[in-house]
């Protein structure tokens, strides 16, 4: 058998020095994370509830003022939070619907279209280091309630019905319901003009009932007043 080969000493410390430069070039520290803003929901509509909801607030944060504009004006001040105290305050102007915690996140009540705009968040830290932070809110108009329309409201059983929501807003999504529920679509049923037209042929005595339709634009919907239908026998 032959003699197995040993590596000197040097050899494996060269080897070794290698391996820990190879490690530190390929490693990265952890970047720390990023203070950012989301908005929840991601678009409102007037008379809805909008949260400038705050992530990664630093740990050492001392202090946070929330203003209405870009750069942190006192006349422009929504809110503000001291935490060494667990202490909040909110401006006179704004006092009714809006709601600092103590995360940094920011509640609006019952928005309006004032409320539209530029949003900035200041942070003091232990080292009384300063950071600001954007986020744009922008408040929508709310869709209009739709009207349901029918050809008849009652109908004699075998024959067909058509049923149109109408509404005032473009490129809506249409929902259909019956009695209070979901509309469960069957083979006799057929929509058609963007789901905005509702067509029941032939009728049957079980289709007899409430129907509504709502409409809704992803950040508000609004429903039509009901219509009672009658499925008769003659």
């Amino acid at each position: 058998m032959g003699a197995e080969t040993m590596e000197s000493p040097s050899l494996l410390l060269c080897k070794g020095l290698l391996l820990t430069a190879s490690l530190l070039t390929c490693w990265n520290a952890p970047a720390a994370a990023e203070l950012t803003i989301e908005l929840v929901p991601p678009m409102v509509a007037e008379g809805g509830n909008s949260v400038l909801f705050v992530h990664e607030m630093p740990l050492n944060v001392q202090a946070f003022y929330w203003y209405k504009q870009r750069g942190p004006t006192k006349s422009y001040e929504v809110a503000r939070y001291l935490t060494p105290t667990n202490e909040s305050s909110k401006m006179p102007q704004h006092s009714g619907r809006k709601t600092v915690f103590y995360s940094g996140s920011l509640l609006i009540r019952n928005v309006t279209q004032a409320d539209s705009g530029v949003y900035t968040l200041l942070t003091f830290n232990t080292e009384m280091e300063s950071e600001l932070t954007h986020v744009h809110l922008e408040v929508r108009e709310p869709v209009a309630q739709p009207t349901l329309q029918a050809d008849s409201t009652t109908v004699t059983e075998d024959g067909s019905v058509t049923l149109t929501c109408l509404s005032e807003d473009p490129g809506l999504s249409i929902r259909w319901l019956f009695n209070h529920q979901s509309l469960y679509f069957n083979d006799r049923m057929t929509l058609y003009q963007k789901n905005s037209r509702l067509s029941i042929d032939p009728a049957r005595r079980e289709d007899s009932g409430e129907y509504q339709c709502e409409v809704s634009n992803g950040y508000s919907s609004k429903m039509s007043l009901p219509l009672q239908m009658a499925v008769t026998s003659e």
